[in-house]
């Protein structure tokens, strides 16, 4: 027998073997999904004898892992290296329902114990209520993405809050990028080593955009992280629908930015006048900002392009204050950028134009960097 061909190898074979002759092996959380497969493969079932090792691990699962999130996601990362058998007798799905309903339930349990610290019906200590809700979630970036994407595909389908996904997919994003995006200048631009690099940035970026929750300009997920994906994006060559995507939802909470969210380095693969960033993105981004229908639905959600007509003094124009958030943070971008030596005239016009003239109460941020710009193109030019 091929012992490389039974789920889990030689150890799997050894302990299936131990326990066929009576020896007690101890059943825990890192050998149990691998026991499950063998003895499935072995056919180790109760049609031969009772109690069998089939037997044995759906109880120690029934028992003391589909119940508990940790005990579930733990066991769910053994199952990576066990397929396809962990896939066909159906333990991976029900791991990952099992996460999800008990996920849920403990975001019910505790949105029970926030109202009842809210509500008491006996006076009680001024206590705040522990909520755990977030500690699984961090335990999730041990999982592959194929398993992290469907675990959440299913908490959402369940119900799980937005602000909590959020949470999730920023820790996961946080740790499988580490070591990625730090480029190593050992590495030859270009190189296949490098290529491969972009492409797990590139596949990772565009999985937890395709994860993220609706677009919203009440977004529960915060600007710094949809800018960190943008850049990742941008860096690694992702898809134009996912730059579209992220470009959108900054958009949407452009009056929530700071400097540093819209500082977009260039990808310097095409990046024919080598400007220092992308500036086309920033024109897009600032142009959804303007093109915000306040009258759209609950939800939030961008219309159609054709049909987002804006007009400042309108009724249902953004708020005026996110307006002037706005116009700041363009003027402040604009002489950023105004000292990159191979920025175009024409793309710092198109930027510096952007805002119609009474959406700014004081140009002074505009005069500077026009003033900065100007003096950059002359000081080129006298070293010439």
């Amino acid at each position: 027998m091929n012992l490389s061909l039974i789920p889990g190898g030689p150890e799997a074979f050894e302990l299936a073997a131990k326990f066929c002759y009576g020896i007690n092996i101890e059943i825990t959380l890192s050998n149990v999904a691998m026991l499950r497969c063998a003895a499935h493969f072995l056919e180790m079932t109760e049609e031969f004898v009772q109690k069998n090792l089939e037997a044995r691990t759906e109880a120690y699962l029934k028992d003391t892992v589909l119940p508990n999130i940790s005990n579930s996601i733990s066991v769910l990362h053994r199952c990576e290296c066990l397929s396809p058998v962990s896939e066909e007798i159906n333990l991976v799905n029900r791991l990952i329902n099992a996460i999800a309903n008990n996920a849920c339930k403990e975001q019910l349990a505790s949105g029970l114990l926030k109202l009842d610290h809210n509500f008491p019906m006996k006076t009680m200590p001024n206590i705040e209520p522990e909520t755990p809700s977030d500690w699984w979630g961090k335990s999730l970036s041990v999982l592959n993405l194929e398993f992290f994407e469907r675990v959440l595909t299913a908490v959402k389908s369940k119900g799980l809050k937005q602000d909590m996904i959020s949470k999730i997919l920023i820790n996961y994003t946080h740790n499988s990028l580490q070591g990625l995006v730090i480029r190593d200048p050992h590495i030859v631009r270009g190189s296949l080593l490098d290529m491969e690099l972009q492409k797990k940035q590139r596949v990772i970026v565009e999985a937890m955009v395709s994860l993220l929750p609706t677009q919203s300009r009440r977004s529960s997920v915060p600007m710094a992280f949809l800018s960190s994906l943008l850049k990742t994006a941008i860096a690694s060559s992702a898809s134009t629908s996912c730059r579209s995507d992220l470009e959108r939802r900054i958009g949407l909470q452009l009056d929530q930015a700071i400097l540093e969210d819209i500082l977009i380095p260039a990808n310097s693969y095409g990046n024919n006048h080598g400007t220092m960033y992308d500036t086309e993105s920033i024109l897009r981004i600032f142009s959804i900002f303007l093109n915000l229908d306040e009258d759209d639905d609950e939800d939030n959600r961008m219309r159609d392009e054709s049909e987002m007509a804006y007009d400042f003094d309108s009724p249902g124009s953004p708020k005026q204050s996110s307006i002037l958030k706005v116009s700041k943070l363009l003027d402040t971008f604009l002489a950023e950028i105004a000292l990159d030596t191979n920025l175009l005239p024409s793309k710092f016009i198109a930027l510096a134009e952007l805002l119609p003239d009474h959406a700014r109460i004081i140009s002074d941020g505009l005069y500077r960097a026009v003033d900065i710009f100007l003096k950059v193109i002359v000081s080129q030019e006298s070293t010439k």
